[in-house]
C-alpha cells in the first residue's frame, strides 16, 4: 500500500511543497541565495542576514523545482523559457507561478 502524504508540506523555512493528487510535486522557495528577486540578499553588500534566514518583507518571485514525469516538465520547459535553469525555474512571479500550478495539476 502506498504512503499517504499530505498536499502542503513546510518546506524548510521560507518555502512549501504541494503534492498534487495525479503525483505530480512542486517545490517553491523564496528568499536569500535563492534564484528570487531577494537573491542577493544576506550575502555582501546586504549583510547581516544569513543564508537560510527568512526575509521579513518576503518576496515577490520565486524559485520552484517542479517533480513531474518528461513530458509536463517539457510543457514547464517551453512555457518558462526564460525561467529554467535545469530541474529549478527562478524569478517566477505570482501569476507565472499560478501557471505552474495549474500545469503540474492539470497534467500527468
Amino acid at each position: 500500500m502506498k504512503e499517504l502524504q499530505k498536499a502542503f508540506i513546510a518546506h524548510r523555512t521560507n518555502g512549501i511543497y504541494l503534492n498534487f493528487p495525479n503525483g505530480n510535486g512542486l517545490s517553491t522557495i523564496w528568499g536569500a541565495g535563492i534564484y528570487s528577486d531577494n537573491h542577493d540578499y544576506g550575502f555582501e553588500p546586504y549583510k547581516p542576514k544569513a543564508y537560510n534566514e527568512t526575509i521579513e518583507e518576503g518576496s515577490d518571485t520565486c524559485e520552484t523545482m517542479p517533480d513531474c514525469g518528461d513530458l509536463v516538465k517539457k510543457l514547464l520547459d517551453a512555457k518558462f523559457p526564460k525561467n529554467q535553469n535545469g530541474s529549478v525555474f527562478g524569478y517566477l512571479t505570482f501569476p507565472q507561478w499560478l501557471e505552474m500550478v495549474n500545469i503540474l495539476n492539470e497534467n500527468k
